[in-house]
């Protein structure tokens, strides 16, 4: 992933550039929004402060704070803070103390501002632009796509049928992400999934060669990312000579990707099969268990079964 600058918060969000302009270009390392209370007060861990260097929010509490106390002392606070060694200080509309613009000039230190209703709405969206850069981040070799909904990623050895099984959901008009190299990402103890960029839109078909999604399928059938909730892997039938594949499918295993679990199926592939469909039900049969109408099915046998024999 490339580097968070300043710049890039900037162009995001619009903000208005109050001193600092030199250095749009410095990097943001530390993940999070410090609001800078303590720091204010007078108390700085120097220990903790040299590992946490992160952007700070000040708004409205952080300007009733500062009102009550004079110029002189007010100024010196601010030089403080400043020489803490955070990346750049954001101010909202309702932070009005002009003396902090006045020692960011002096300084040439980065200070923003911006107009937003919601301190805490823009927090958020914030630190959901901060995902998309710290978030922990793996590379899987696999098809993503996105089917009634539910984004799947498709697993299985070279040659097994992974693009051709994309095609054919495709023309039942399911989202096509990404194929071989898909990155992976947790944001907030959730998978998300998207195309690395130089495969963007891209799919490999054996007999043909690479196509472009987009053009030939067409733009509509694309989505940029998708959040994963389950893993498929395809494999051979009968594999090592031996059929050991789960006939009932009454238990879901789960596959361990960054820390998190998500529910994991292995399906058979054999001459005749048709993959798109089992995909389908698939998915179909995930969202039911995730429904109010899970049921056990080998209860379920049962329970019918004792009906036909009384």
């Amino acid at each position: 992933m490339s580097k968070l600058t300043i710049k890039e918060l900037v162009k995001k969000f619009n903000f208005e550039i109050i001193a600092g302009a030199d250095y749009m270009d410095n990097e943001i390392t530390v993940y999070g929004l410090n609001r800078a209370g303590l720091e204010l007060t007078g108390y700085f861990n120097e220990k903790e402060d040299k590992k946490h260097k992160r952007a700070i929010l000040m708004s409205s509490k952080e300007n009733n704070f500062m009102s009550q106390f004079s110029d002189i002392e007010a100024c010196e606070k601010y030089k403080n803070l400043i020489k803490m060694g955070a990346p750049v200080i954001i101010i909202t509309q309702k932070f009005t103390d002009e003396r902090l613009n006045k020692v960011a000039k002096e300084l040439n230190f980065p200070l923003l501002k911006i107009n937003y209703p919601s301190t805490s709405e823009l927090t958020q969206k914030i630190l959901d632009m901060y995902d998309l850069y710290f978030a922990p981040t793996i590379e899987v070799h696999s098809t993503l796509m996105n089917i009634f909904g539910k984004g799947v990623l498709i697993f299985g050895q070279s040659g097994i049928g992974k693009s051709e099984v994309s095609l054919e959901l495709m023309k039942k008009n399911h989202l096509f992400i990404g194929d071989d190299r898909i990155i992976v990402s947790n944001r907030n103890s959730e998978l998300f999934g998207k195309s690395h960029p130089l495969l963007q839109n891209l799919i490999e078909v054996r007999g043909i060669g690479i196509i472009d999604i987009s053009k030939v399928q067409g733009q509509q059938l694309i989505m940029p990312e998708t959040k994963i909730h389950m893993v498929i892997e395809l494999f051979k039938f009968q594999e090592g000579g031996i059929d050991n594949t789960d006939r009932l499918g009454n238990e879901w295993t789960q596959k361990d990707f960054l820390g998190l679990k998500i529910p994991y199926l292995r399906v058979p592939v054999s001459a005749g099969r048709n993959l798109a469909n089992i995909i389908e039900a698939a998915v179909g049969q995930l969202k039911v268990n995730e429904s109010s109408d899970a049921q056990d099915i080998i209860e379920l046998l049962a329970k019918r079964s004792n009906e036909l024999t009384e």
